[in-house]
């Protein structure tokens, strides 16, 4: 069965080429990766890995991009199978971007049940913490 998650939409105080070339580079995301349950991380422009507690080594790889609109990520991890996560970007006005984070999976109904609202938060903890990032 198909899990699709939908982040809130967050307001980012950066330019979308600046927020783009941010989200698009695995290496970028090392500053964010030391708070929380994460261990062991390393990273190169198309992927990052790490062990993050009760989950298990996590692979994160860009998939896809289109320049300044959007990077698609896959995230493999043995517990979990195969996840697929977008990053859309939207400018508006001059000096701010729209972001959104898309997650998709398929897992049976029961664990369906159970995901579905630890995803969503984690989302959106991850839109807050770039809004928390661009504002400073």
């Amino acid at each position: 069965m198909e899990v699709k998650v939908e982040s809130r939409i967050g307001l980012l105080n950066q330019l979308e080429q600046s927020v783009y070339e941010f989200v698009s580079d695995c290496n970028n995301f090392t500053p964010l990766a030391n708070q929380g349950p994460i261990k062991d991380w390393s990273s190169d422009t198309d992927s990052c890995r790490c062990s993050v507690n009760g989950v298990g080594q996590v692979t994160l790889m860009v998939a896809e991009r289109t320049p300044h609109k959007m990077v698609k990520f896959v995230i493999e991890n043995s517990q979990i199978g195969s996840l697929f996560l977008w990053v859309q970007l939207k400018g508006s006005e001059l000096t701010t971007t729209r972001i959104k984070l898309t997650a998709k999976l398929d897992v049976n109904p029961v664990l369906k049940m159970m995901i579905s609202k630890p995803l969503k938060q984690t989302l959106d903890k991850i839109v807050e913490t770039l809004e928390q990032y661009y504002t400073h």
